[in-house]
Parts: structure tokens; sequence; C-alpha cells
């Protein structure tokens, strides 16, 4: 009995952690899913949005000319949002590279806070027409229907924002630690299964006290 109570309190405290072991690695697969989910629909908004404007940068350029914006902005923006919206789109699917999703995120961020603004301005009254030079899917939005969809998208890139931040090094040092932990105690349990079976096996062999015969 002595030698059972030593055996299996350690054992059952290496199981125990194992479990948290693997409950840990399940989130970090849900929270991939989820940054896949969150870059996938980014890419998929951006690309079209930024081809659809490179395709046509006049008429993009005329389109922006009749925005209640000063002249001189449409003719930077005509060029330069596309090129944005596509570095979004370029950063946002950079594979095996976190930091570039995470300034691709950012990027995406800005620009959607940016459509937003312009968009509510539009519904607030705050302009005295409401010309909208949306492009491909959208194009057929109305102004309210055109925000809420800026604000799912802005929402999107927070999102992405968040799951892509850096790690912080109280992390670093938990996987560390972890990992030391199960280096060390994987050989700590072959042994206590070994002494278990062989007590298990042949009680009176390893019996703490033995019969005198």
């Amino acid at each position: 009995m002595l030698l059972q109570k030593q055996v299996y309190p350690p054992l059952l405290t290496v199981l125990c952690d194992m479990n948290k072991h693997r409950k840990h690695i399940a989130k970090r697969h849900i929270t991939k899913g989820l940054i896949f989910i969150v870059r996938l629909t980014l890419v998929v908004l951006w690309v079209p949005v930024a081809a659809d404007k490179l395709w046509d940068l006049k008429g993009f350029h005329s389109v922006l000319l009749r925005q209640p914006i000063p002249d001189w902005w449409a003719d930077i923006l005509f060029w330069l949002l596309p090129l944005l919206e596509l570095l979004a789109a370029v950063l946002i699917a950079w594979r095996n590279n976190r930091q570039r999703n995470h300034q691709g995120m950012w990027l995406s961020g800005v620009l959607m806070l940016g459509f937003t603004l312009f968009i509510l301005f539009g519904v607030l009254g705050w302009y005295e027409k409401r010309p909208c030079g949306c492009g491909s899917v959208i194009s057929g939005l109305s102004w309210e229907d055109h925000l809420w969809f800026n604000v799912v998208f802005f929402l999107l890139s927070i999102l992405g924002i968040w799951f892509t931040r850096a790690r912080t090094g109280r992390r670093h040092s938990y996987r560390k630690a972890v990992r030391l932990f199960f280096a060390k105690r994987a050989v700590g349990i072959r042994r206590f299964y070994r002494l278990v079976m062989l007590r298990l096996r042949f009680p009176r062999k390893f019996a703490l006290f033995r019969r005198r015969a």
C-alpha cells in the first residue's frame, strides 16, 4: 500500500499535466483556424477591390473627382489607394510570417476605418451629395448597407490584429517550461509504469515487508 501511494500520485500528476497540455494545443489549433479564416476573408475582399481600381485608373480618378474631397486628394488617392489595398492583401496572405500578417491587418484596419468614416459622414448627411464610387460586388449596395459592410470588415481587421499580435515573453517561457517538464517526465513515466506493472504482477517479490519463510 505504501508503494502504491508513492507511485500513483506522481503518475496522476503527470497525466493531469498532459491533459492540460492537450487542451492548450487544441486551443492553439482553434486560434490558427480563426486566423486563417480572417486572413482568407480579407484577402478575398482586398484583391478584387484593388484589381478593379488598377484595371481602370482613369475611371477611378474621375470617380474620386466627384467625391466631396479636394481635387489634389483625388490626384494622389487614385493610385495610392489601390496600391495600399494590394499591399494589405499581400501582407495578410504572407505565409508563415506572423509579423507580416500583423502589419497587413493593421493596414487593413486603417483602410477600413477611413472608408467607414467616409461612408458614415455621408449617412449622417454631412455631404451635399452622396456619390459612391464603389466597385466590384458592393457597387449595388446602399450607403447604409455599405456602412454595415465596412463595419463588419473593420471588426474582422481588429480581430486579425488581436490574433496576430506578438507573443509575450511569458508565453515563450511557459512553452519552454512545458517542454522541459515533459522532457524530464518522459523517462519518469516509463519507470513508474514498469514499477507499477511489476508490483501488480509480482506482489510478493516487490512487497515492502516480506514474510519470513
